[in-house]
């Protein structure tokens, strides 16, 4: 087909997800800052919480391979049963040379347009906030950008382009489906916690953290997190990595800055090893609302690590509150 054909059955429907279907597949064979900014305001949703349908993940036993002490997978050996047998095992998994130089470059490229979009004039399809359905989300979402910019992250939703180019990228690794097949639904992103990170090396000490404690309880959720940058100790900020699944919220200290921070004294007590992996360029790493980690910096880094930070969700066990957008 070519690209009037799909902007032809694009205007032929009502149904949002055959729409967005056949705007990406034109937008593939010609793409277009106007056509990208449609597809964006396409995927926001509303439409959650409904009954939840489980995954058909088998119990049969699963033998795991390892690297750098973490489970670990090519991206296309990945199943549901193997997600869930390493999430079991040691709370994530690693998934080593997921995507070639050539995607890393453009991917590197698509956040470093994004980020100095947002301090200078540039094209909307770089620079460009949604606009969403009430006051309470703008504000939210807001809440959660002014956070990002602070740290070194930029919002996908704010930047059609890098948007559209990342998402094609991990539909087209098979990642979409991948999670559809793990939670058992469709799966829908949100907007405060699809992260583009361009981290310097030099800053402030991260803090230990379990993401559910801030996106809710009763969640269906797979993040997958892509290296950019080669990573890891006195290179670049990587990531320490309790190894474990801890299936409950490890709550602060009385004296804690946040609600959701966890000490390093309170790390420790738990006597459970701790990995600081060296990542490459390319490589995934998968985990859920349960992980407890932090950003991995060290004195001396002086390496900017660029990132993807994609968490998917089961639309029926989807954040309360958040901003959610058809992935």
């Amino acid at each position: 087909m070519q690209v009037s054909d799909y902007e032809a059955a694009a205007n032929a429907t009502d149904d949002r997800e055959e729409i967005l279907r056949n705007l990406i597949a034109a937008n593939r064979l010609d793409p277009q800052a106007d056509r990208e900014m449609r597809i964006r305001d396409l995927r926001l949703t509303e439409t959650l919480y409904g009954e939840r349908t489980p995954a058909r993940i088998s119990d049969a036993p699963v033998e795991l391979q390892y690297e750098q002490n973490m489970p670990a997978c090519p991206l296309q050996a990945i199943t549901p049963e193997i997600i869930a047998a390493a999430f079991r095992a040691k709370g994530l998994l690693y998934v080593p040379g997921a995507i070639d130089s050539e995607e890393v470059e453009r991917m590197r490229e698509a956040i470093e347009t994004a980020h100095n979009s947002m301090e200078t004039e540039s094209e909307p399809v770089w620079n460009n906030r949604p606009k969403l359905p009430n006051k309470e989300s703008a504000l939210k979402l807001a809440a959660a950008r002014g956070w990002a910019n602070d740290v070194g992250g930029c919002l996908g939703v704010d930047s059609p382009r890098a948007m559209y180019q990342i998402l094609d990228m991990l539909d087209r690794h098979g990642i979409q489906q991948l999670a559809q097949d793990y939670l058992g639904e469709r799966p829908v992103m949100s907007a405060a916690k699809f992260m583009l990170w361009r981290v310097p090396g030099d800053g402030p000490t991260a803090g230990w953290h379990q993401d559910g404690r801030f996106l809710g309880d009763d969640l269906a959720s797979l993040n997958v997190w892509t290296a950019l940058t080669d990573c890891g100790p006195e290179v670049a900020p990587g990531m320490d990595l309790v190894l474990d699944y801890l299936d409950h919220y490890i709550m602060p200290d009385e004296d804690s800055h946040f609600d959701w921070s966890v000490s390093d004294a309170q790390v420790e007590a738990l006597n459970i090893p701790i990995a600081t992996p060296w990542f490459k360029a390319g490589d995934m790493l998968m985990f859920d609302n349960w992980l407890l980690h932090r950003t991995c910096r060290r004195p001396g880094m002086t390496k900017t690590r660029y990132a993807i930070e994609s968490w998917f969700f089961a639309p029926s066990k989807f954040p309360i509150g958040r901003t959610a957008f058809l992935a």
